[in-house]
């Protein structure tokens, strides 16, 4: 191949290249921004999630409470930035369960040395006045820690893996309560 051939060969790669590219982004103009006012009524998928109440059962497990209450408190502050709404117009409520696994073992000792906890949170998106349910669904999370002869760091490490576990979930139903909210409008 002469070095005229190869030129036009690649210069031939490069439009292809562009007008398949084109093509791709021609083709996705369905997508719009997940918070945006696509209504025209001036409210905003965020101002939906502003108004969202979250709740939840306690649980017999004061380390599901703790974890429920860790999820609630980072969809609180993800929808309104803090702070409960004065009037709200949805409900999120949560049910958690939990599992712990050992997954790794010491060589020769059978001493667990790796666990993982792992939670599924149900949670359902109520309309108020309504009174319909906009989303029901489940999340899950895992995250391992390392398990030491040390009582004290082994609780320690525990709680860090549940705090990453729930903070994972929140982020989750987070996530998906603004697409179900967002596909409504």
């Amino acid at each position: 191949m002469s070095s005229l051939e190869r030129t036009l060969f690649t210069r031939r790669s490069v439009v292809l290249g562009l007008a398949l590219g084109a093509a791709a982004l021609a083709g996705g103009c369905q997508v719009r921004p997940l918070y945006a006012d696509v209504s025209g009524t001036g409210a905003s998928t965020d101002d939906d999630m502003r108004s969202i109440r979250v709740k939840f059962d306690r649980p017999d497990d004061n380390d599901e409470t703790r974890v429920l209450q860790r999820i609630r408190n980072e969809l609180i502050f993800a929808f309104t930035g803090g702070g409960e709404p004065a009037a709200p117009k949805y409900e999120l409520n949560l049910l958690l369960s939990q599992r712990e696994a050992e997954i790794g073992i010491q060589k020769f000792e059978d001493v667990p040395t790796t666990r993982l906890v792992s939670f599924v949170a149900t949670f359902t998106l109520s309309d108020l006045a309504k009174q319909e349910t906009v989303i029901s669904a489940t999340s899950f999370a895992n995250a391992s820690y390392d398990f030491s002869s040390q009582r004290f760091a082994n609780i320690r490490a525990k709680r860090d893996a549940e705090d990453r576990a729930a903070t994972a979930i929140a982020n989750n139903i987070r996530t998906r309560v603004a697409a179900a909210l967002a596909s409504k409008k």
